[in-house]
């Protein structure tokens, strides 16, 4: 039961996060998405943010799979959270550093697709073509959940 709990908090918790920096990005207001990221990751993986941002792709996976299987929870909303980062990079004009998030954010969401099913299988397929579709521009954001 306690872990149900836990769980449901995450997730609301998580939901209220990726509220606030969707409704900084539509407002145009990248600074403050940038921020909000941060904090949603502090809160999501209660890790300082400099550490988890000097972390590749595949070392975001690795430090996400302690004991030896991928915390897919935390994976997929960790990659959320990066691609809506990308975006606010992107709309501030930091292209390279907004590049380097969506990569990682395509290694998290690599490493959870075959772990997924249903609603969440859709929606991290659903990103991963939007990261590899090159051709979108500046403020054509993620497909929104």
């Amino acid at each position: 039961m306690y872990q149900t709990d836990w769980l449901l908090r995450q997730i609301e918790q998580m939901g209220d996060a990726l509220r606030r920096l969707l409704a900084a990005l539509r407002e145009h207001r990248p600074e403050e998405a940038v921020e909000l990221s941060r904090e949603a990751v502090l809160e999501l993986l209660d890790t300082d943010p400099d550490l988890v941002d000097a972390l590749t792709g595949d070392g975001l996976v690795t430090m996400l799979s302690a004991g030896g299987t991928l915390d897919t929870f935390r994976a997929h909303m960790l990659a959320e959270l990066l691609v809506a980062r990308a975006e606010a990079l992107a709309m501030l004009g930091h292209d390279a550093e907004a590049a380097v998030e969506r990569d990682r954010a395509r290694a998290l969401l690599s490493a959870v697709l075959p772990m997924s099913e249903g609603a969440t299988s859709a929606r991290v397929s659903e990103l991963l073509g939007w990261l590899s579709d090159d051709a979108r521009a500046v403020g054509d954001g993620p497909p929104r959940a």
